[in-house]
């Protein structure tokens, strides 16, 4: 018995050390096992110091206004009200409705707050607790994401305001179908009848008593509420760093090429002289057509190729653009003092401190009266370990279904795809996308209602579920949490989607 133990022993030591290689070799084999640890490092680290610290001042302000709340009978008022409109659509107290505000105003840990406090927890059964990580993360960052979309008006047009009213209601609506579906695994694990606390807590009964009345009173509440969020934002400390950390690196790929200035060069027919160039040319934020430039110019025009060619009187300029994977740039090279049409033509790109170029050969297309157009396509950058890279599993794995996605959220564009799926580790992320793909022309306004959608209910799921059920000592049930929380921001976008049509029918 005993050696058939120990053999046990070395199988699962063996198992385990074959699937850690295994899935670890999915980041070490195109990251290189240097640049893969340390991306995994500095993403934790940058979780830590940018992340976690702020779910830790959500926290405890959540938890001084929700000890404050409590202790003076604000909560219980929030259940009498609104039970008759948080029973029948979600299931839930009235109670809970201080967690969506909470939530919409902040992120999703916000709830954890007011979960941990016994006389919040009283209006609830054990089976709706587990319920508050779905309740809670269908909501996270909404006034962050609605501020966002109603801020692309300048760009997409006045009528943006309805996307993001569509995008709320697909949210809600998506919160409605998670929260039920996961109340429906918990009360089969916990039973109907279960109240959250073992011992009920009287409504006129004090789980700690002040001394103090008055302002002080009130202080004492702040305080004592904020120490629980202190406690909360330490307890999510290892899901964040862990779980995040790998969802992250699983969604986000290579490093984006991002340089500030261009310069154009005529070089000799081996490539070893520089006959002609440009000084430095700023590089815009938009336009992948140069045209307008001459010897040593230090300005050109940035069209959209194909357009209509008419020059932009202004740019927008910052510390460096980010270009699309293999991103094609085009040249018109005027035909003074650039040599003839069997000429050789370079595009050297910089980075913003100078120090770090790209050369890319330019291959003639076609001529026209102007001059001959040259193109080049920017190559992919390396791997140099930072934060934020990855190996971009997960959007891959989102294209293979996209021919179901692209009808559910009616996508105007393939590419458009990215945004949902990025979502489901960080929202904010998931919003840095969208800037890049309106100056592309591959968002309309409908893109963004679903986007509004999906991004505050999905708001980074994956990262967020696993450390919020164990905060609520729930951990068994993740899986359970994660199933329901798919499908309700897969709903939340179609009723976005479906929801603009109908409204801009009207």
């Amino acid at each position: 018995m005993k050696t058939k133990h120990s053999s046990s022993i070395y199988v699962k030591a063996v198992i385990c050390l074959v699937c850690f290689i295994a899935f670890f070799s999915i980041f070490a084999i195109p990251m290189g096992l240097g640049n893969a640890l340390n991306t995994l490092m500095n993403t934790a680290y940058e979780l830590l110091t940018g992340t976690v610290f702020y779910i830790m001042a959500i926290a405890v302000i959540a938890g001084a206004l929700s000890g404050l709340l409590t202790e003076f009978g604000v909560v219980t008022l929030l259940n009498k009200i609104l039970s008759p409109l948080m029973k029948p659509l979600f299931g839930m107290p009235g109670a809970s409705a201080l967690g969506i505000v909470s939530t919409y105003l902040s992120d999703n840990p916000a709830i954890l707050t007011l979960a941990d406090d016994r006389k919040f927890r009283r209006f609830f059964k054990a089976y709706q607790i587990p319920a508050l990580t779905n309740l809670g993360t269908a909501f996270g960052m909404g006034l962050i994401v609605t501020s966002f979309t109603l801020g692309m008006s300048s760009t997409l047009g006045s009528s943006v305001w309805l996307a993001a009213v569509c995008g709320n209601l697909g949210a809600i609506i998506g919160a409605v179908i998670s929260t039920r579906i996961m109340l429906i695994f918990m009360k089969k694990a916990y039973g109907p009848d279960r109240p959250a606390l073992e011992e009920i807590i009287a409504e006129t009964q004090e789980e700690k008593t002040f001394h103090h009345k008055g302002f002080l009173h009130v202080l004492d509440a702040l305080m004592e509420g904020g120490k629980k969020g202190v406690d909360m934002g330490l307890a999510i400390i290892p899901g964040v760093l862990i779980i995040c950390s790998i969802v992250m690196m699983l969604t986000n790929g290579r490093p984006a090429p991002q340089y500030k200035f261009a310069v154009i060069q005529y070089v000799s027919e081996d490539g070893t002289q520089v006959l002609a160039s440009t000084d430095l040319i700023e590089i815009p934020d938009t336009g992948n057509f140069v045209v307008g430039f001459q010897t040593g110019s230090t300005s050109a025009n940035w069209l959209k190729f194909n357009s209509d060619e008419v020059p932009r009187s202004t740019y927008s300029h910052n510390n460096g653009r980010v270009f699309a994977r293999e991103e094609v740039l085009h040249v018109k090279i005027p035909p003074v003092d650039w040599g003839d049409e069997n000429a050789r033509y370079r595009l050297v790109l910089y980075k913003a401190d100078e120090s770090t170029k790209t050369t890319i050969e330019l291959t003639a297309e076609h001529s026209d009266a102007g001059g001959r157009i040259y193109s080049g396509t920017i190559p992919e950058e390396a791997y140099r370990g930072n934060a934020g890279e990855g190996v971009a599993i997960l959007p891959w794995l989102a294209n293979l279904i996209g021919f179901i996605l692209k009808p559910l959220f009616g996508f105007s564009s393939a590419e458009a795809i990215a945004v949902p799926v990025t979502a489901l580790g960080s929202a904010g992320a998931a919003l840095g996308l969208i800037p890049d793909f309106i100056s592309q022309g591959l968002v309309t306004i409908n893109d963004m209602a679903v986007f509004t959608a999906v991004c505050m209910c999905w708001s980074g799921y994956l990262s967020t579920h696993v450390s919020m059920m164990e905060v609520l000592g729930c951990r068994e049930h993740t899986g359970k949490a994660i199933i329901s929380h798919t499908i309700g921001g897969l709903f939340a976008g179609v009723a976005a989607h479906w929801l603009f049509v109908l409204f801009s029918m009207l």
